[in-house]
Order: C-alpha cells, then structure tokens, then sequence
C-alpha cells in the first residue's frame, strides 16, 4: 500500500466535501463527512497520522477545497 499523504487526503476529502455542500449540507457537516469516508477509504489510523504530522494543514486544506469548489469557500 502506497503512504497516505497529506494531498491525497486532503485531494480526497476536497472532492466529497464539495459533493456534500452541493448536496445543501453546513461546512461543518459536509466535512466531517468527508473525513468519515477518507476514513472508510484509507484507515482512521491512517489518516490521523498524517493530520497529526503535517504542518500548515488549515492552510493547504482551506486552499484545496478554494480550489475545488470557491463557490462554497470565498464569500
């Protein structure tokens, strides 16, 4: 198994929290939806591990899920 990373997750959880909110969920609810299935996908161990080891995460996911779909970001 190739190593969780911190874009694949976050590329991941981008794409199903964009797919809640159009779906008419919170931010809230959207993304912990998203990291229930990153979950389910790739392993809660995993996927803690690489939220508790990598640095500037806010940054990098609130510019990814920009990216994926401003619609739902930039106000």
């Amino acid at each position: 198994m190739i190593e969780l990373t911190l874009l694949t997750l976050l590329h991941n959880v981008g794409d199903n929290f964009c797919e809640y909110r159009n779906l008419g969920h919170d931010n809230i609810k959207s993304l912990l939806l998203s990291y229930s299935d990153a979950s389910d996908k790739f392993g809660p161990l995993e996927v803690k591990k690489v939220i508790e080891k990598s640095e500037n995460f806010k940054v990098t996911a609130i510019a990814i899920a920009a990216i994926k779909c401003p619609q739902h970001i930039v106000k």
